[in-house]
């Protein structure tokens, strides 16, 4: 009932039938919902929470939903069903994560509402949604995971690194230190992925980077949960 089959990649999970289910990349396709599961949960505990709330609540909250269902759809459709799919369905997954990050963004310029000149702050949402257009627009067109990654680097490192480190400058809140700290942390997993480092094909580089991008959303939970949900 149960097979395995050689990856024509040594390096990816051998692919797994069940049957005549065909399912590649068993190990990635857990690693990645372990990320979705954490963000999901991240989600809910927003979802649950009814005492104070900050402006940035409702983007901090809404960056782990669609992250939740980017992670989920990459582990499905990316990974295991891409027998079945085809290549275009990852771009859901780049999609989700694309409005994930706005949101986040969004989530962070409200920091500085009251330190800012109004027209600044309009500038920075310009700028994040032209960010959007342009990228999501790339990601449509184009087969190549590295727009999504791209993404990624200019949503932390360009916006919200510098936002929030400024955020604790006039503030001097510690949740803006666990923010920041999870940022840097995040160079971790894409070094991970972008050599490839891995232990065998049974715990690659996918998986390693899934399982620290579910750690960076933990923590990243940690910070955002407590800095909308606490008086300033």
């Amino acid at each position: 009932m149960f097979s395995l089959v050689k990856n024509e990649n040594p390096i990816l999970n051998p692919t797994l039938w069940i049957g005549n289910f065909e399912w590649r990349e068993p190990v990635t396709t857990l690693t990645d919902l372990l990320t979705a599961f954490v963000c999901l949960y991240a989600f809910v505990q927003y979802k649950k929470y009814k005492g104070n709330k900050s402006t940035s609540f409702i983007n901090y909250q809404y960056y782990f939903l669609f992250f939740s269902i980017s992670m989920a759809s990459a582990g499905c459709f990316g990974h295991g069903l891409q027998a079945y799919v085809g290549f275009d369905w990852k771009k859901i997954g780049w999609v989700m994560s694309s409005i994930g990050f706005l949101s986040i963004e969004f989530g962070s310029i409200k920091e500085l509402e009251k330190y800012l000149k109004p027209n600044v702050i309009k500038l920075f949402k310009a700028a994040f949604i032209i960010q959007f257009v342009i990228l999501v627009s790339l990601m449509v067109y184009y087969q190549n995971f590295k727009i999504p990654q791209l993404n990624s680097t200019l949503t932390f490192i360009l916006f919200v690194l510098p936002i929030q480190a400024y955020a604790y400058y006039k503030k001097k809140r510690k949740e803006y230190l666990i923010i920041i700290g999870t940022i840097f942390f995040a160079v971790v997993p894409a070094l991970v992925y972008n050599n490839q480092l891995s232990f065998g094909k049974w715990f690659n580089y996918h998986d390693i980077s899934h399982v620290l991008m579910a750690t960076f959303m933990f923590f990243m939970f940690k910070g955002t949960f407590k800095l909308s949900t606490t008086k300033r």
